[in-house]
């Protein structure tokens, strides 16, 4: 046996790949917060070979040690047999991108130490699914319980992403919070609850949970949802509103083809949702012949704002949404907001505390005079 085991947050063989092209032969995540590592000759033997626990790979070179020592240096190898990250074999990338794919196992395990259950949504499963003819997605979509996108959040940073706050953080308004990528160049979008559906978001994340099976993203089995419960996930991401827009007839016939496709237990899933507002004209498309209609259906708690295209006005009807508890501090961060959200809305403040303040103090006599305008 050799010396080590092999270890990694995930791993990949390059072989068959653009990338082999290039000389690499394996691109493993190191256990320890850093970027992937690429492995190519001498030190991709040995660690195939670690991972297969197979000494006569190792071929009894004399430098077998030497290279094994370097890789625990490295965060990828480990003198404990039994270390939780070991891996003992190895799968190709089935992503278009082989990064994005380890970002999906990164998750995976950052989540597992911090005690956080997530289930990915939407991207590369939607097309293995039939759901969706694209394959590659810009970002990685995950969905956890209302409070653990903080802490997931907060234990991301280590590896190199940076949550990008709004003034809505925390509320029910916001429905994903988005982690900007550093060096790994894949966003990531956690998820806490999912618009259009209007039940608590935490009996919908159990229900999405239980409507999830595994699959396997570089070495690490993930939970994602099951066809007929991705099939409402991507219907209401085609539906809603945007910016102040409703769906147009391409979102609304998208939606009805995902439905349509996985089949008429996504009428059921929408009822246990209550998504049924959002999806009634799609699910009456894709089962024409058992139209049901929903008489009693009412608007999802944030249709009324996201169809509202006045920013300022758009703000204030959310801003009603939120408990009156909240409200004073939503309200001191949209009139006042950090230098971290200005950036993240894409507005430049300026470094100095002059600069800053007088932004702050444009931006609300310029929203003061949008909400008089259209008084």
């Amino acid at each position: 046996m050799p010396s080590r085991a092999a270890v990694a947050f995930g791993a990949l063989d390059l072989r068959g790949t653009d990338l082999e092209d290039e000389g690499f032969e394996l691109v493993v995540v190191p256990v320890e917060p850093g970027v992937p590592t690429f492995l190519m000759g001498r030190g991709a033997e040995v660690w195939r070979a670690m991972v297969s626990g197979d000494p006569s790979n190792l071929d009894g070179e004399d430098d077998t040690e030497g290279v094994q020592s370097t890789l625990e240096d490295m965060g990828i190898a480990s003198t404990d047999p039994n270390h939780p990250a070991r891996l003992t074999e190895l799968a190709p990338s089935w992503l278009v991108s082989p990064f994005h794919e380890l970002v999906y196992a990164l998750i995976a395990h950052v989540c597992a130490a911090q005690g956080i259950q997530v289930v990915f949504i939407k991207g590369p499963t939607l097309h293995a699914q039939q759901l969706r003819a694209r394959q590659h997605s810009g970002d990685v979509d995950c969905w956890v319980r209302p409070g653990d996108d903080i802490r997931l959040a907060e234990a991301m940073r280590v590896w190199g992403w940076t949550p990008l706050l709004s003034p809505f953080t925390g509320t029910g308004v916001t429905h994903s919070l988005t982690l900007e990528a550093g060096e790994w160049g894949c966003a990531i979008d956690v998820h806490t609850r999912y618009p259009g559906i209007d039940i608590d978001p935490s009996a919908a994340f159990e229900i999405a949970l239980a409507e999830s099976e595994p699959r396997v993203f570089a070495g690490v089995t993930c939970a994602t949802p099951r066809t007929p419960f991705h099939a409402i996930v991507w219907a209401l991401h085609s539906v809603r509103p945007f910016v102040g827009a409703p769906a147009g007839e391409s979102g609304i016939q998208e939606a009805a083809e995902a439905l349509g496709a996985a089949g008429s237990e996504t009428v059921e899933l929408a009822e246990r949702l209550n998504a049924v507002y959002a999806l009634q004209i799609p699910l009456q498309r894709a089962f024409p012949a058992a139209a049901r209609t929903y008489p009693d259906a009412r608007p999802p708690a944030d249709w009324a704002w996201r169809l509202t295209a006045s920013a300022p006005r758009r703000h204030l009807r959310a801003l009603g949404t939120v408990p009156l508890r909240q409200r004073p501090a939503v309200l001191g961060r949209l009139l006042w907001p950090s230098a971290d959200v200005l950036v993240a809305a894409g507005e430049d403040p300026g470094s100095s505390w002059a600069s800053r303040s007088l932004f702050r103090v444009r931006r609300v006599v310029k929203a003061a005079s949008a909400l008089v305008r259209r008084r």
